[in-house]
Order: C-alpha cells, then structure tokens, then sequence
C-alpha cells in the first residue's frame, strides 16, 4: 500500500475515534433526554419525580396584571410557592435560591437558562411580594396564580413543606422537589450540585 495513503488512512481513522470520543457521550446524552430516560440525580436533596409531571396550563399574572402563559417555558425554572404574605422562612428560601443561580455563573455554567418563579395565591399578593421583594430581588418573576380552584400549581405540587423548592424543566415538566430542608447549607449545595449536573447534560433551555 501507497504510504501517503496508509497514513492518511490512519489520521482519518484517528478523527473518527477523537470524535466518537468526544461527540459520542452529548450524542448519548441527548438521546436519553429526549427518550424521557433521564440521569438519574444521587442526591439527599431532591426528590426525583416519577413519572415526570408536565404541568398543566397555568392562569399566571405578573403584578401589574398581564398575563405570563408561557413563563415557564424555555428556561429551567425553580418554583416557590407563597401566601398572601412572605414571611421570614419564605424570604430566606428566596434568597437561597438567588444565591444558588448566582453560584451557577460562578461556577462557569451559563445561570441565565435558569430562572426563579414566586407564585402567590392572588393579585393583592403578587402586588404586595413586588413592593416587598423587588429591591432584593431583581430578578425574580412574581406571579399570581388565578388558575380555576383545584388545578392551580398548589393543588398540582400538593406541597407538605411551605417553603419547597419545585424543578420544572424547559419543556414544561416538574422533575424534581426539594422539601423538608432544615441545614439551608446542605440545601443549597444539594440544590447547586444537582442543577450543574442537569445543565450539562441537557441542551435544552
């Protein structure tokens, strides 16, 4: 055989093995994903959905009363849950989860494919949590929920903690719930851990 040609033979067959190397695992990854066969989370933390829930269509409002019905669409969302009023306990998640999206730029992962939702039960509410929680919280969408009684987000989480933290996905699905959380350290490495890991892995959102 021509060596010119063997050699060539071998640096094509070189790039063919770099690139199942390399492209093979966001291949396999995003197949799974897309199968509904997702990685599953070794966390203490979150408690993994089963089966993924896709979230009904939601009647949100943002304080000044326009409608939001495709908010939680096209970024991973966190989901809290609140009252008329924000006390200490819901301001400290807040802030937790503020702390956590902030950690994600830190960290080198793009922070703005996540986004924070605080859903209250009313428009007095949503107006309220604004004037409350806007200095502190910039970036953060407050929303009122005035979906039909039994098919709002509370009745779909169903939550036994106040203050749990709700994973939806780009596409719509709630994955993951993080409750019952007393060391907020602990949560909020858990919670940082397990959103790395899933933005590494999807390239949706």
């Amino acid at each position: 055989m021509n060596p010119q040609a063997a050699q060539l033979r071998r640096s094509r067959l070189t790039l063919i093995l770099l690139g199942v190397l390399f492209v093979g695992p966001l291949i396999g990854a995003w197949i799974l994903y897309s199968a509904g066969l997702r990685p599953s989370l070794t966390t203490n933390y979150g408690t993994l959905v089963q089966p993924t829930t896709p979230l009904p269509k939601l009647e949100l409002r943002n304080a000044a009363g326009e409608p939001q019905p495709e908010l939680m669409l096209g970024r991973w969302s966190l989901v809290q849950l609140g009252g008329e009023t924000c006390d200490e306990a819901c301001s400290e998640r807040l802030v937790l989860t503020r702390q956590v999206r902030l950690a994600l730029g830190a960290a080198g992962v793009n922070k703005d494919r996540v986004q924070r939702v605080f859903i209250v039960p009313s428009a007095d509410a949503a107006v309220a949590a604004s004037s409350q929680l806007r200095e502190a919280h910039r970036i953060l969408h407050i929303v009122a929920d005035q979906t039909a009684a039994g098919q709002r987000a509370a009745d779909i989480f169903k939550p036994t903690d106040p203050q749990a933290i709700y994973l939806v996905d780009p596409n719509g699905n709630w994955l993951i719930t993080y409750q019952n959380q007393t060391d907020a350290d602990a949560f909020q490495r858990g919670l940082l851990k397990d959103l790395k890991k899933l933005l590494r892995l999807s390239s949706i959102g």
